[in-house]
């Protein structure tokens, strides 16, 4: 009984705001544009969704498809280096963090570690991390990142073990960070 209630007051708000908004009849362009300056009663954006245009709406679905081309518009340039952008933006002030690319930049964990620690300082004692200490590194990092959901698709052995990472699967990773976080 009371949604019926709630419908018709929804209905009755639609006749109003149609009536408040419709012309006059016989009513000129220039008495309309008259109108909205005088007139308090007439709106031009009478729903939080009038000034979605469908452009707007296209461009909103393809971000929640994929996030970083957002990320692009907002830094220029490149997907791949807008998300290096965020990186060094979200990492800056970490000591021992130069992050230029998503290969050699991330060989002894402390980025990642940096980039969670962000997000999670309870997970990951930055502090107390050395760029000697890889395996410890990426251990802790990957372990944060699982706490919160999201798997690891790097291999702790291959990168303690390589100098140059795989920039591919280095990105991947933490664009899955990325969308976790910031999407």
């Amino acid at each position: 009984m009371e949604s019926a209630k709630t419908i018709s007051v929804s209905r009755r708000s639609s006749e109003e705001m149609k009536r408040d908004i419709s012309a006059p009849e016989g009513a000129s362009p220039a008495s309309l544009m008259a109108m909205g300056t005088t007139s308090p009663q007439l709106s031009l954006s009478s729903s939080p969704t009038a000034s979605v245009t469908p452009t707007t709406r296209s461009r909103i679905r393809e971000e929640r498809k994929d996030p970083l081309s957002a990320l692009a518009r907002e830094y220029g340039g490149s997907k791949r280096n807008a998300l290096l952008k965020w990186c060094q933006k979200k990492t800056e002030g970490y000591q021992n963090i130069d992050i230029t690319n998503f290969s050699s930049s991330w060989n002894d964990g402390l980025a990642f570690c940096a980039l969670l620690h962000t997000y999670l300082p309870a997970h990951i004692p930055y502090q107390e991390l050395n760029s000697q200490d890889k395996r410890r590194n990426f251990t802790l990092a990957f372990q944060a990142a699982e706490s919160v959901g999201i798997k690891s698709t790097l291999d702790i052995n291959e990168m303690v073990r390589t100098e140059r990472p795989d920039w591919q699967s280095v990105m991947l990773y933490v664009t899955a960070i990325y969308k976790y976080f910031e999407t």
